[in-house]
């Protein structure tokens, strides 16, 4: 039986360009709603083109404005979370049919789907935060074991090591390791819990829960490969940030240029989202029987995960 594979996730959450752009939109939107109590005030203050008049877009007077420029209304709060709300409730269902059904790409079935499963995902998030807490205790443990033999970790390291010494080290990192792999867990769990409701139709998102928790934990090579999963992803967002912060500003063409740039850290976050649920649910055809028929949410035919 071939292992459940991190390039092969990762090359289909590319290729599902369409769920990933619907993705970003949600984002767009949500950033939309988080800096439109702003604009007044900022517009106010500083127009709509500070560079037309020789001030460039990020300079000590602006960025030093913004505090008197936002208070008569700065960004909603209650954005982030109504992000995590999009993202994680209301359009899982749809990634999970995508990155487990396979066939064209319709957004009728997709949203049919995010409807259809946003309750039980809802349930399912807070049933798993559960092993998120239990996850949690590892790394802990760890942290303060280590602290108590005055080894070091990158937790307990004092300010003066990381400005003039080597914070990075194998016993420091051990820590860090630790916690990505407890993460690893929690959120492989949350992607195979999310595919066992659709490709199951399981209602009761409790046992939901347990299955998908039970079946990663016996599954520690596939934590690992999805942790590299993560790891991979974590480094092209930091790459593509990277480009960002680098560009200089001049003209139209460069702050578009750093537009464009920006928008691909999102792409790469948002591929790395249904890379992930792919990958859960190419474990979840390995490990169990031949999976049933999975409703497309649209016309009413069904189509099965290859």
């Amino acid at each position: 039986m071939r292992r459940a594979g991190a390039i092969e996730a990762l090359g289909v959450g590319f290729r599902e360009w369409r769920t990933v752009g619907l993705l970003l939109w949600a984002n767009w939107l949500v950033a939309g709603l988080m800096v439109a109590p702003a604009l007044p005030g900022v517009l106010a203050a500083f127009g709509h083109a500070p560079r037309a008049v020789g001030r460039p877009l990020v300079s000590p007077e602006l960025l030093f404005g913004l505090g008197r420029a936002l208070q008569t209304g700065g960004p909603s709060l209650a954005a982030p979370l109504l992000l995590l709300l999009v993202l994680q409730l209301l359009l899982a269902g749809g990634v999970a049919w995508r990155a487990a059904s396979g066939g064209p790409f319709r957004l009728g079935a997709f949203l049919g789907q995010s409807g259809r499963l946003v309750g039980r995902n809802a349930r399912l998030y807070l049933w798993l935060l559960l092993l998120l807490v239990v996850v949690a205790v590892v790394p802990a443990l760890l942290a303060l074991g280590m602290h108590a033999l005055r080894l070091p970790t990158l937790f307990t390291q004092p300010s003066e090591t990381w400005l003039f010494g080597r914070p990075l080290g194998a016993w420091s990192l051990l820590p860090l390791a630790t916690v990505a792999l407890a993460l690893a867990v929690w959120r492989l769990a949350l992607d195979v819990g999310r595919v066992l409701l659709l490709r199951d139709d399981v209602r009761a998102t409790r046992r939901a829960a347990w299955r998908a928790a039970r079946l990663v934990l016996r599954s520690p090579g596939a934590v690992v490969r999805y942790a590299a999963l993560g790891a991979v992803a974590t480094l092209g967002v930091l790459l593509a940030a990277r480009v960002r912060a680098s560009l200089p500003e001049g003209n139209t063409g460069l702050a578009l240029l750093a537009l464009g740039v920006g928008q691909a850290v999102l792409w790469i976050r948002l591929a790395a989202q249904v890379a992930g649920t792919r990958f859960a649910a190419t474990l979840l055809e390995q490990t169990g029987a031949i999976a049933p028929a999975i409703p497309s949410g649209g016309d009413g035919s069904a189509s099965v995960v290859p």
